[in-house]
């Protein structure tokens, strides 16, 4: 019985490792075949923006739904210069650079008959952006002895950057729609520290902020597109392998592809969130 039981443990270990590999083979393979694949991708008119920088001299709650509204934009430092046909340029362009470096062909929905005509394709429908501005906290902690730490709290200014992808397929038998999330968070750069005195004993911090401006926000929007161009890649390269194992065997590894070095590496995160 204890060699059977070691027998059955090989076999069982054996069919784990044979389906680490088949995961990694069909994401190779969908390296390989997504190659000028065509992407359609649409954007929304306007962004929603937030600001939380409420004076705490302000019952919000009690103001009508109109003051509320106003306060939320025009106590933004930031958002509500922000223009938002420039926002999207940005990150048009970043997003369009991200995908035809990853070998992808980019529509945008100026050139929606084009991509009509090219067959079959993937659209990428930004339904909605939204811009939160808030004042984020920081601490740091230093210590100069055992029996005593310091620690500082400062305030800064921070934006959050929240998208819902909506993506679909064109002339395929699958006509589901899959909504997915991501948010990513932007704040002053600060540049500090904890200083010792050893004549006098005194700690004192020092530090410096360089504040966000209105360009960094269209800057990162430029960034961002070009970032979730790779998890778009990972996003359809994981699904693939989802619905390429074999029936009744589940993944249980996510890839990431490294457009840089053209390499594939096993992740553990998901920078997206399905919402269906």
């Amino acid at each position: 019985m204890p060699r059977l039981h070691k027998i059955t443990e090989f076999l069982f270990l054996a069919i784990i490792l044979a389906s680490c590999s088949q995961e990694r083979r069909l994401a190779g393979r969908f390296i390989t075949e997504r190659r000028q694949s065509n992407i359609l991708f649409l954007e929304p008119s306007f962004s929603y923006k937030f600001s939380y920088k409420i004076p705490d001299s302000v019952d919000f709650e009690k103001q009508s739904k109109q003051v509320q509204d106003s306060l939320i934009f025009f106590n933004s430092a930031l958002l509500q210069y922000v223009d938002d046909s420039l926002l999207f340029s940005e990150f048009n362009s970043g997003f369009a650079k991200g995908l035809n470096a990853l070998g992808y062909n980019f529509y945008d929905a100026k050139q929606t008959d084009a991509f009509m005509h090219a067959g079959s394709g993937t659209i990428v429908n930004l339904t909605q952006v939204q811009l939160e501005e808030y004042y984020d906290s920081i601490t740091d902690e230093a210590s100069f002895s055992e029996d005593e730490r310091y620690n500082y709290h400062l305030f800064i200014t921070a934006i959050n950057f929240d998208n819902w992808f909506e993506i679909s397929s064109i002339n395929t038998t699958d006509t589901a729609r899959t909504l997915l999330y991501i948010t990513n968070k932007i704040n002053d750069n600060v540049n500090g520290g904890f200083r010792y005195f050893p004549l006098s004993g005194d700690v004192k911090y020092s530090y410096t902020i360089d504040s966000l401006k209105v360009n960094d926000i269209y800057s990162f929007a430029a960034y961002f597109g070009n970032l979730y161009a790779g998890y778009f890649l990972d996003y359809q390269m994981n699904n693939y392998v989802e619905t390429h194992l074999p029936r009744g065997v589940a993944a249980t590894k996510r890839y990431t592809y490294d457009r840089f070095s053209g390499s594939l590496r096993r992740t553990r995160t998901n920078p997206f969130t399905r919402l269906n």
